[in-house]
């Protein structure tokens, strides 16, 4: 047999998980190649992820893609309100306003503003990036059957879905980003534990709902019953296409079984609607965590890893996040300046986000599907009507974390990785709705604009780096020299903003290539060889076994 070319990376799976981790190895000059099951990019309207919040966004500024995702064609015009009412020719119940993504102010903690991207935009935009840069190879058409590793790569099985034809590909690495049904997961025997939380059923339609309706403008429409909130309007491309889904049952049904148009009927309190009713599907509603994100020479990432329900749009933001962990991870094992310890981090650092992220989500579901204290919602007189503007304001106040989620989104925090070195400061609250800058080892490092209009999010990126604050450069040969001998890629850089010395409230700090921190200190430990050991996973031994 002849031998077989051995891949750096081995990616399965094309969503927008897959191809992010593509072009970000790409960035760091590793190449890789993306094995697809589907015939392109997706690039139908599918009811999936839209939102892509301010973490996300810096990584898209990161990739180089910020201005694609920012100009993608959302209209810049349409406020991002939730209107709560009983049917679109209904009862209003209240509203909870948001700015347009023309008045969006940026929060004060980054250098992002969230965007509206819709996947059916937001994936082909990542693929032709990758395209572009010209170091990944998307094969499509192609579905992995198994795979075996050993100490030295994976042997990946596929299988040509045009022709039937097998395939085998060798690669050092593989990250399985196959979605909730992952072959990968599966085949490595990893528990994917959680809970079901019921059928939705969701309808693509394209309508002119301002003609139907006296509410104004707004991103979304719950519709609320005695039963709770029974099904909402979702913009998609924030002109005539939405997104209608319904609270489904227990049980799957045929998608075809089910009475769209009376549905359709009763969410918009009128039968004089003109619409098209594009696509019905049903789609499973859970909060669910793999057991464990690597095994040997696998990563999981995404909805492999984790399922979350739609309620805040953090599972494609928390998939986002995975990878651009990943990443350097697999950067520094790569081309030998990592350790085997940084395997075992990736699973300290990425699983209790998604359990976090995952448990937010539900939460705010369980919002939605409240019954209790519904029983006048349909009702006529003024004692109805004064009751439905108390439940709006209820509704607002409680959905608050779900439409406005940056703490979610900025907060997170690695401080329990085994390569982050803690100093003793406590953290923050961390709250979904509200979140407080810290520089305290494990977190991401603090957006603070400087004097030449960038952001010191925009230092990080590309390898480590030592942020040096004082008026005066002071070189850090020590470290430097220690860098250098294990071929970590070190920048070095002096910030002089007083604004930014105190939020950072240490003399050094030293920023991963993720922008999460590692270690700071008012001066260097004797041994920063040590602390360079420590931070690269080189003192720490994997224990993700391949078996």
């Amino acid at each position: 047999m002849a031998p077989v070319d051995v891949i750096n990376v081995i990616i399965v799976g094309g969503g927008p998980v897959g191809l992010a981790l593509a072009l970000d190895l790409g960035r760091r000059g590793v190449r890789s190649t993306v094995v697809e099951r589907c015939s392109s990019t997706g690039t139908g309207l599918i009811a999936k992820a839209s939102v892509i919040n301010e973490r996300s966004m810096e990584f898209c500024q990161l990739l180089g893609i910020r201005n694609d995702v920012a100009s993608s064609g959302y209209p810049e015009e349409l406020p991002a309100d939730t209107v709560f009412c009983t049917a679109l020719h209904g009862h209003f119940i209240g509203r909870f306003a948001m700015d347009s993504n023309r008045t969006r102010k940026l929060e004060p903690q980054s250098s992002q503003v969230m965007q509206r991207c819709p996947q059916c935009w937001f994936d082909p935009l990542l693929a032709r990036a990758v395209v572009r840069q010209g170091m990944a190879d998307i094969r499509y058409g192609i579905e992995v059957v198994g795979c075996v590793q050993d100490d030295a790569g994976v042997t990946c099985f596929l299988k040509h879905l045009g022709d039937g034809r097998a395939e085998q590909l060798r690669a050092r690495y593989v990250v399985a980003c196959d979605g909730p049904s992952s072959v990968v997961r599966k085949a490595l025997g990893i528990l994917f534990d959680g809970k079901d939380l019921g059928f939705a059923i969701s309808a693509i339609v394209r309508v002119d709902l301002s003609r139907y309706h006296p509410f104004g403008a707004a991103e979304r429409y719950m519709l609320m019953s005695h039963d709770g909130t029974w099904a909402n309007f979702t913009a998609i491309d924030g002109r005539s296409l939405w997104r209608f889904s319904v609270a489904g049952g227990e049980k799957k049904v045929d998608p075809a079984s089910i009475d769209m148009p009376a549905l359709l009927e009763r969410a918009f309190g009128r039968d004089d609607v003109e619409y098209e009713l594009m696509r019905v599907v049903q789609w499973r509603r859970s909060q669910y965590t793999a057991e464990k994100y690597c095994k040997g020479r696998i990563f999981l990432a995404g909805d492999c890893a984790h399922t979350m329900p739609p309620t805040g749009g953090h599972g494609l933001n928390t998939g986002l996040g995975d990878v651009m962990t990943l990443s350097w991870i697999l950067q520094a094992l790569l081309q030998g300046w990592g350790g085997q310890g940084l395997i075992e981090a990736y699973d300290h650092e990425r699983r209790p986000v998604a359990i976090r992220n995952g448990s937010e989500a539900t939460k705010n579901y369980t919002i939605w599907i409240e019954r209790q204290g519904r029983e006048k919602v349909l009702d006529e007189g003024l004692e109805a009507d004064e009751y439905r503007r108390m439940l709006g304001e209820e509704m607002a106040a409680n959905m608050r974390p779900e439409f406005r989620p940056v703490g979610l989104a900025l907060g997170y925090n690695y401080s329990a990785s085994p390569v982050v070195v803690p100093d003793g400061s406590p953290a923050p609250p961390d709250e979904p709705d509200v979140y407080i800058q810290t520089a305290r080892p494990g977190h991401r490092a603090p957006h603070c604009w400087l004097k030449d209009g960038s952001s010191t999010i925009d230092l990080f990126g590309r390898g480590f780096v030592l942020l040096s604050f004082g008026a005066e450069a002071i070189y850090e040969h020590r470290l430097v020299d220690a860098a250098r001998k294990v071929h970590l890629p070190l920048d070095c850089v002096t910030i002089a903003e007083i604004e930014a010395a105190d939020l950072y409230q240490r003399r050094l700090v030293l920023v991963r290539p993720d922008g999460m921190i590692a270690w700071r200190g008012d001066s260097l430990p004797d041994d920063v060889e040590g602390l360079l050991d420590r931070v690269r996973g080189a003192s720490i031994a994997a224990n993700c076994e391949t078996e």
